[in-house]
């Protein structure tokens, strides 16, 4: 139990649903891991409750994001990399909750040398009836770049496990300009890097639903062709036809 999994989560104003995420981490069977919580500078008492719940664990970690950086969960989660600790990275949303063995599992699946990163099922809860049980019923496929853009195949950013010196040898980090769907942007780009995943068919992670899971950040993210044509050098006529059409909200 040497590896240490950082638990990197970007708050703002959840003063009423952070304690219930962090319980869900404290309950991991796997114990060797810190929780880098950084808040967006909160205005409902959420850093101050961090501060009090971080004194009774010493795992969990509170940070006031620096005033340079932009609003937003990219720059937040970027910002808590560079105070990661751990061999691993798991990035959270801070109201969501984990499956008691996920860190476990995942570290299980990552003991082989060739694999970068897991993928495991989410499942969404709340009052409401969700509109369908899983983030995507299919996880990976044989053309994933492709397919992710399509949303014919997903996760969620909660899920993988990530080995930072593959993040790190590859040099990815959220896009600090986007504002929702930083994670969409950033899978894409794994799979575009050719990172190797390690799929697990299991929901190790519940998403909550609820109407303001991006109440702070208001508004949604456009995906145009000439996005991705600007990202990659290698984008297919097909694929940017097709994808001209897809939102991501």
């Amino acid at each position: 139990m040497k590896n240490k999994v950082s638990v990197i989560i970007p708050v703002y104003n959840r003063a009423h649903l952070i304690n219930e995420t962090l319980e869900s981490i404290k309950k991991q069977t796997y114990v060797n891991w810190e929780c880098i919580i950084v808040d967006d500078h909160s205005t409902d008492g959420t850093f101050e409750l961090l501060s009090e719940l971080s004194k009774q664990d010493s795992r969990i970690h509170i940070y006031l994001k620096p005033d340079h950086l932009p609003k937003g969960p990219s720059a937040s989660r970027n910002y808590g990399l560079t105070l990661a600790e751990g061999e691993f990275i798991n990035w959270f949303d801070s109201d969501d909750l984990m499956h008691p063995e996920k860190l476990a599992k995942d570290l299980v699946a990552l003991e082989d040398e060739t694999i970068d990163f897991t993928i495991s099922q989410s499942e969404f809860f709340g009052k409401n009836t969700p509109i369908k049980k899983y983030w995507n019923q299919k996880l990976l496929s044989d053309q994933p770049v492709d397919d992710f853009i399509l949303k014919k195949i997903g996760w969620s950013v909660n899920n993988p496990l990530w080995k930072k010196s593959s993040l790190v040898k590859n040099g990815l980090i959220f896009d600090e300009k986007i504002i929702t769907a930083d994670d969409f942007l950033f899978h894409i780009e794994v799979l575009n890097k050719n990172l190797t995943p390690s799929v697990i068919n299991e929901t190790l992670v519940y998403l909550r639903v609820h109407t303001n899971r991006l109440n702070e950040y208001k508004g949604k993210a456009k995906f145009k062709c000439y996005v991705y044509a600007y990202i990659f050098d290698n984008v297919k006529v097909i694929r940017m036809k097709t994808i001209n059409t897809i939102e991501y909200k």
